[in-house]
């Protein structure tokens, strides 16, 4: 297995402060702490008792935060074995709560799935160029009024969700964007 080089912290919640370590391995970027902190302040009244999926999980900052803040469950799908195992080893040695870690790809586990959740964090590698195909197969387990986050490169083109989508906050950090739209409810 890949060595741990640094670590992410946990910014809130039951795990606060805790360090998780994450694998020195080619392509893994972990959602930095300014990023996360914004994004959880516009979902912090969304985040408690809800159903989340974490979409290539990686370094696993974005689904183990939601953990510590309180989410339901947690399912977080990695394809790499090596990042999936080490995302297990720290489920295990933290003992996360409602935490699930799934080594497949995301496109295999959205095509597969009955589940529905309330949100979904879409963060893959930058250079895989898998966003369109995620954002279109995660628009059907996205329960009504749930939540898809996406976070891309600047350089990256986003497309625009249905109709039945509203965009609820964006904003651009660094090298990144990062936005989130909201699932309206059926008529």
């Amino acid at each position: 297995m890949a060595k741990a080089q640094h670590t992410i912290r946990i910014i809130a919640g039951t795990h606060r402060s805790r360090r998780l370590p994450v694998l020195n391995f080619d392509g893994l970027r972990p959602t930095g702490d300014r990023v996360r902190e914004t994004l959880f302040n516009w979902l912090q009244m969304q985040l408690a008792g809800r159903k989340v999926l974490d979409l290539c999980a990686g370094a696993g900052a974005l689904g183990f935060e939601a953990s510590s803040r309180g989410a339901q469950s947690v399912v977080m799908v990695e394809s790499t074995k090596r990042i999936a195992e080490n995302l297990m080893q720290i489920n295990k040695d933290f003992n996360f709560s409602g935490v699930t870690v799934l080594n497949q790809s995301a496109q295999s586990y959205l095509n597969s799935t009955d589940e529905e959740f309330d949100l979904v964090f879409i963060d893959p590698p930058f250079a895989a160029d898998m966003m369109q195909e995620l954002t279109l197969l995660s628009l059907g387990v996205v329960k009504d009024r749930g939540f898809i986050y996406r976070e891309a490169a600047i350089s990256q083109e986003l497309t625009i969700l249905p109709d039945n989508w509203k965009l609820y906050r964006q904003k651009r950090m660094g090298q990144v964007k990062i936005e989130i739209w909201q699932k309206l409810t059926a008529n």
